[in-house]
């Protein structure tokens, strides 16, 4: 049903080991992870299987997420892959559409420590 959206079964920690080495430059070559970047033919809003979100402090996160019934995932690291997050929700739909941005908020945005 789902095609390659439902095929993988993997803990969080997998997709986060991923986007850290995409984005930490340590998969493609600097030139291929640039036109994966690179969103101009989508007027700035969609690369190559990633997509850009800005978190209210600014900083760009990439990443993508998916659906499908009884299951919501997102991914984002930022542009260098040092911070990175996953998150699962076992649920058709998120019913808070503030919940998405605040855990990037959360995890991205610099803080007082």
């Amino acid at each position: 049903m789902a095609g390659a959206a439902g095929e993988p079964v993997t803990p969080p920690a997998d997709p986060d080991r991923f986007h850290a080495a995409l984005l930490g430059d340590r998969l493609p070559p600097s030139r291929r992870l640039r036109e994966m970047l690179g969103t101009r033919a989508a007027h700035g809003s969609y690369g190559m299987g990633l997509f850009p979100v800005k978190p209210p402090c600014g900083t760009t996160v990439w990443g993508h997420n998916g659906r499908m019934p009884g299951s919501c995932v997102r991914g984002a690291a930022t542009a260098d892959g040092r911070r990175v997050l996953t998150f699962r929700v076992d649920t058709d739909a998120i019913a808070d559409p503030h919940l998405e941005p605040a855990l990037l908020a959360a995890e991205f945005c610099p803080r007082t420590w």
